[in-house]
């Protein structure tokens, strides 16, 4: 059951405000992986192991935080 003050319904002004917000190069970035998410598909390249983190993450923790936002948005268990 989705709530629908939380669900899709918040998805469209919440992704408004994050590319307002972002970067381009990062807004895209984290559209991309979050329609992988949701289509369940495509490939998204990982660094092989070991690797090294950097101030410059792609997905660094913030675009992290911001995806687990939208997965809870899309009100998908």
């Amino acid at each position: 059951m989705t709530d629908e003050s939380t669900g899709p319904t918040q998805l469209e002004p919440y992704v408004e405000a994050l590319r307002a917000r972002l970067p381009a190069a990062r807004f895209i970035l984290l559209m991309r992986v979050f329609n992988a998410w949701q289509t369940g598909g495509g490939r998204l390249g990982a660094p092989q192991l070991p690797h090294q983190r950097t101030a410059e993450e792609p997905l660094g923790a913030d675009l992290q935080n911001e995806m687990l936002i939208l997965m809870r948005l899309t009100g998908t268990p």
